[in-house]
């Protein structure tokens, strides 16, 4: 059997710290009604001040010794906790990797069958075109054969008309028409093929690759920015309004070089300032 762990505290308030913590809530506006007329005047409320800053002393004492087993309990407890949350959240993590690792091969997988479908659909688009290009140009070449006899045909009508003999125009006439009917049928019948065999040509998809359902798992793509010249950065900034909030001023850094140069700080963009600090001492 584990043995048991306990994290306690107890807070006890005293009369005495509830009375302090009464008459420490109407100091404020008692203060608040006081007015300097004269140095007498002063000397009180520095009298007072001292007394103010006594109590806030010994009522911080109370606060520190209450809060201390609190503190040191809420201590105890994080370090208690913190090493098999640590320990979980690492997992955690450690799982989301593998799985952003196998959402990601998963999608490569699909983007090279999808690469490689499209490559097929070219190559046989490009083949049935370079078939339905070829299949035209014979049909071209057969109606122009065709087209050529025709021709033939109508010169030996003419000859016939001239010579006077009817029958023989007639007949060349006839072959005449015969080969101009041929030629246009042949075309016709080639485009209709090649039409034909548009329509009917398969359309190549790629292939699905399934993802496994994976329950309550999911990912997003999120988009950051890091930074990569900070020199390049000011400098930009310096130009764009726009971005200039990307920039944050360390005021802890630029008051301390105030505190060093005083009324010689010279840095473009900040300016030295004095500014009066109240101090008092309980003696």
């Amino acid at each position: 059997m584990s043995q048991q762990t306990e994290f306690s505290a107890v807070v006890r308030i005293t009369p005495d710290v509830q009375d302090q913590l009464t008459a420490s809530s109407g100091l404020l506006a008692k203060v608040k009604g006081y007015l300097i007329r004269s140095n007498d005047d002063a000397q009180a409320v520095n009298a007072d001040l001292l007394a103010i800053k006594t109590a806030a002393r010994n009522l911080d004492g109370v606060r520190k010794s209450i809060v201390k087993p609190l503190d040191e309990a809420r201590t105890n407890a994080q370090a208690f906790f913190l090493p098999a949350l640590d320990a979980l959240k690492a997992a955690e993590d450690h799982c989301k990797h593998l799985l952003l690792g196998w959402q990601e091969k998963l999608d490569a997988e699909r983007r090279e069958a999808q690469r490689k479908a499209e490559e097929e659909a070219r190559r046989l688009r490009q083949k049935q075109e370079a078939e339905a290009a070829a299949a035209r140009a014979k049909a071209e070449e057969q109606a122009r054969e065709m087209r050529r006899k025709a021709e033939e045909a109508e010169a030996a009508r003419q000859r016939a008309v001239a010579e006077g003999n009817a029958k023989a125009a007639a007949e060349a006439a006839a072959r005449a028409a015969k080969e101009q009917e041929r030629a246009a049928a042949v075309v016709e019948a080639a485009e209709a093929k090649i039409a034909h065999a548009e329509q009917v040509a398969p359309v190549i998809m790629a292939a699905p690759i399934a993802a496994p359902e994976i329950k309550g798992f999911s990912s997003r793509t999120v988009w950051r920015a890091r930074v990569t010249d900070k020199t390049v950065l000011i400098r930009a900034a310096a130009d764009r309004p726009d971005i200039a909030a990307l920039l944050l001023v360390d005021e802890k850094a630029a008051n301390r070089l105030a505190g060093a140069l005083k009324a010689a700080l010279a840095v473009p963009g900040l300016e030295a300032y004095e500014e009066k600090l109240a101090t008092s001492r309980i003696a």
